[in-house]
């Protein structure tokens, strides 16, 4: 074990390879547990196993490893809990806003006089970010399929995501009312 440690330390991937497969079953059976969805559980695991891998540096350091990879993945495991929650209230509070744009006697749908202010705010992105952001919200890819298509790092990734929804929001928060912000807010997440 020692000197599979010794060689993650080094960048031998072939010796993490190893590592992630002695460890995948278990801690995917834990994240499961608490998510209860397997695609969530696989983005965890991504993130945890990558986070091993960036610090690999001091991994000999670590006196209990196995306690630390579970730690690792119950704290990113009870944080994406955090995010559903989030999502889910924000997706009751927009079904509760709905009421609102029923009402509107305009023959437009509310989704269709919003559409264009969200595609300028999308469209003033810069390229990379403009790019992550429509393989994530309109094509559905997953962080690594984005990654891959884009050739660069997840985490690349995961910073032009967050950056092009903190310039999206802030556009629309700037042209329109709350209710923009709202709708866009139950869009992107």
């Amino acid at each position: 074990m020692q000197k599979n440690l010794t060689a993650i330390s080094k960048g031998d991937e072939s010796a993490f390879a190893a590592f992630y497969h002695a460890h995948f079953y278990r801690l995917a059976t834990e994240v499961f547990h608490i998510l209860k969805d397997k695609s969530q559980t696989e983005e965890v695991l991504q993130d945890v196993f990558t986070t091993i891998w960036n610090k690999r540096e001091g991994i000999l350091s670590i006196a209990n490893l196995e306690g630390y990879l579970f730690v690792l993945a119950r704290n990113a495991s009870l944080n994406q809990l955090r995010r559903n929650i989030r999502r889910a209230k924000v997706e009751i509070d927009f079904v509760q806003q709905q009421d609102l744009w029923e009402e509107d006697t305009d023959e437009t749908s509310a989704e269709e006089r919003y559409l264009p202010w969200i595609d300028q705010a999308i469209a003033q992105l810069p390229a990379q970010q403009q790019k992550a952001f429509i393989l994530c919200q309109f094509k559905r890819k997953k962080y690594l399929e984005i990654a891959t298509e884009m050739n660069i790092s997840r985490e690349s990734v995961k910073k032009y995501l967050q950056l092009a929804r903190l310039s999206i929001k802030t556009y629309l928060t700037k042209h329109r009312d709350s209710i923009v912000s709202l709708f866009f807010t139950f869009l992107i997440f």
